[in-house]
């Protein structure tokens, strides 16, 4: 690849870039021209590389952003895949596509060429592919999680500022985006404000893998969402150890937030804005206390004045915090009450009784095992926890005990007693994981079908409301004997005219709109427009067409022998008719029935991602066997929310 560098001046990312009048095509042009240097050029001319800086204001960083132009003629991947995953396999191929990427930190000071499969990394903090009739696919972002200087909203606000600033009519993004523990997003936002992340920025729902429809996502979404905490709790069981956890974890976080928290909805959201909270714990109020710790400072204070005295008992919270142990202080509450409640029920245990009454619900012995060398003459849910030898076999035993002196020697107001605190945004973390894993589990078809959707699509229109220029949507309207090969209608090219444009103005627009953009249409030439009347020469807007509206351009000269048609390109991959009612193809894996070529998903079908494909397979309409291990989960949502 050949180098073409040369110094250039950086932009403001809030600003950058301006806005620009003409159809995507044009304005992608100009773009590289007027803001952009030209960085590289591929030997072969398959390629070119532009790139320019752009300023973020907040911070002051320098932020290198690459343009990739292919020539899809030249390129040894003409097709796109992501078209096809977006419903988009019947578009026409593009001549030209464009990779914009703002890549990791590590390729900032780049100071050589970049490499030729530099596109195809998967680090880049933003990565959109743009074909040059105006639709493209938002591959990648990543903010702060990934040791960027650039949160992930900001990034995500340079994008949509560009599309919309260059005129791209129709984004698409598979939301495959994941938090520090890799767990969906596109789950917990779903249902915490009941849609993904992406329509922040006015994504909305294209379509949905295994034959998911929008309304019966926002059934899922509204379903579980909408469901109270103890209901889940009572789902996974009430012998679950993840039900337990889950139950003490609710409880904690009403204790520290003095709200109800009742629904799933409310319980994700206030874990999600905690985490993401600046300046964390500090931001926040001192926990509240309490009201058995209340109680018991009162009677601590009472028991001062008094001559005799037991022995001195420190809260469990207290003691677990100053030691210094591989577990979080939650897991080792959480324990120790575990054992309080067994003692409740027997009243006096030895210590192999303990940890086998423990084991029950903890399955972690060394956790156990700490917790009762720890848990001697300390508080835990009011009551002490006392270790005494037998007074004849002198084996130890646990019991409890309501008398309760509480640091009685040093009994000031300067020494609280010890309260709830804060978790650690580590905690948060693995607190949403125990969530998100009840949410799975305890309502796992309701969740599958939030996972199973993430295709998502943001669609601008053709916007004609900013100047007094021309704009309609042109569609190529092919003779009776060249509509056998046109799987479905094409959406045809923008084009932009002056504003006392004549009809062979509209004609000559069209003719170099549809050569500049498809390939197959390099040597088209454009006889005549429907939708507008009157001669070459009069004015448009006098031949009954308004700006805005939608003609058609008949010609010729169109290649239709290419194998560069459709972005889904030309095999015939025989209808899909699954078990889930999906009739199209969604991007996932799938397998073909051997006698009719119906295809169907290998997950409907049962099987799963980590076997192989058999080597033969009928459907049932060709003697198959439904499987009964098979997902299909739409009939059964369907009938649930009914």
């Amino acid at each position: 690849m050949r180098s073409c560098q040369r110094q250039h001046q950086g932009y403001g990312m809030r600003w950058f870039p301006t806005e620009f009048a003409g159809a995507f095509r044009d304005n992608i042009r100009q773009l590289l021209e007027k803001h952009f240097e030209k960085y590289a050029v591929a030997a072969d001319g398959r390629s070119t590389t532009w790139r320019t800086t752009v300023i973020d204001e907040g911070t002051g960083a320098l932020i290198p952003l690459y343009t990739v132009e292919e020539c899809v003629n030249l390129s040894p991947t003409p097709l796109c895949d992501y078209c096809r995953c977006a419903g988009w396999s019947h578009h026409l191929v593009s001549r030209r596509r464009y990779h914009l990427i703002i890549p990791s930190l590590e390729e900032w000071e780049r100071p050589r060429p970049l490499p030729e499969n530099f596109i195809h990394w998967r680090t880049h903090l933003l990565h959109g592919l743009l074909h040059c009739n105006g639709f493209g696919h938002l591959l990648s972002i990543s903010g702060c999680s990934s040791g960027s200087r650039l949160k992930g909203h900001d990034l995500m606000d340079f994008w949509d500022r560009l599309c919309h600033s260059l005129c791209t009519r129709s984004i698409s993004v598979e939301d495959l985006s994941v938090n520090s523990r890799s767990l969906p997003l596109r789950l917990l936002y779903s249902l915490s404000h009941g849609q993904p992340w992406f329509a922040r920025w006015g994504y909305d729902f294209s379509h949905g893998c295994y034959g998911i429809t929008k309304s019966t996502y926002h059934k899922a979404v509204d379903t579980i969402s909408s469901l109270h905490v103890n209901s889940l709790v009572d789902d996974l069981g009430d012998d679950s150890p993840l039900a337990k956890e889950l139950h003490q974890i609710v409880n904690v976080y009403r204790q520290l937030s003095g709200e109800a928290l009742g629904t799933i909805r409310e319980f994700v959201l206030y874990l999600l804005d905690l985490r993401h909270k600046e300046n964390y714990p500090h931001c926040l109020p001192s926990p509240p206390v309490p009201a058995w710790q209340q109680r018991r400072q009162s009677a601590s204070a009472v028991s001062t004045n008094k001559n005799k005295r037991k022995r001195c008992c420190r809260d469990f919270e207290e003691v677990a915090e100053s030691l210094q142990s591989r577990w979080p202080v939650r897991r080792l509450r959480y324990a120790a009450e575990v054992i309080v409640e067994a003692l409740r029920e027997s009243c006096t245990l030895t210590r192999q009784e303990v940890r086998d009454a423990a084991r029950q619900v903890i399955g972690d012995t060394g956790l156990i095992d700490f917790v009762v060398k720890s848990i001697g003459d300390t508080i835990v849910g009011g009551q002490v926890v006392r270790r005494t030898p037998h007074p004849r076999t002198r084996v130890l035993e646990f019991s409890l005990d309501d008398d309760v002196d509480l640091d009685v020697s040093t009994p000031t107001q300067e020494q609280p007693l010890a309260c709830l605190t804060w978790p650690s945004k580590e905690e948060i973390g693995r607190d949403i994981d125990t969530l998100y894993q009840s949410v799975v589990k305890g309502r796992w078809q309701g969740a599958r079908v939030i996972l199973d959707c993430k295709h998502w699509a943001k669609h601008w229109g053709l916007r004609d409301d900013t100047d007094d220029k021309l704009r309609f949507l042109v569609k190529w309207q092919p003779m009776p004997w060249e509509m056998a090969g046109i799987p479905q209608p094409l959406p045809g090219e923008v084009v932009v005219l002056a504003p006392h444009a004549s009809v062979g103005d509209l004609v000559v627009a069209a003719e170099r709109a549809m050569r500049e953009t498809y390939c197959i249409m390099e040597r088209f030439r454009a006889r005549a427009v429907e939708g507008v009347f009157g001669d070459l020469w009069e004015p448009v807007m006098s031949g009954g067409a308004e700006s805005g509206a939608t003609v058609g351009i008949i010609g010729d000269g169109v290649d239709l022998e290419s194998t560069l048609r459709y972005e889904g390109g030309d095999d015939d991959m025989g209808a899909v008719e699954c078990w889930c009612w999906a009739k199209e193809d969604d991007g996932e894996r799938m397998m073909a029935c051997d006698v009719c070529a119906t295809w169907h998903h290998t997950r409907c079908v049962g099987v799963t991602d980590d076997k192989e494909i058999p080597s033969m397979f009928l459907c049932t309409r060709c003697g198959g066997i439904s499987p009964d291990s098979g997902e299909t989960l739409v009939p059964w949502l369907d009938r649930e929310m009914k």
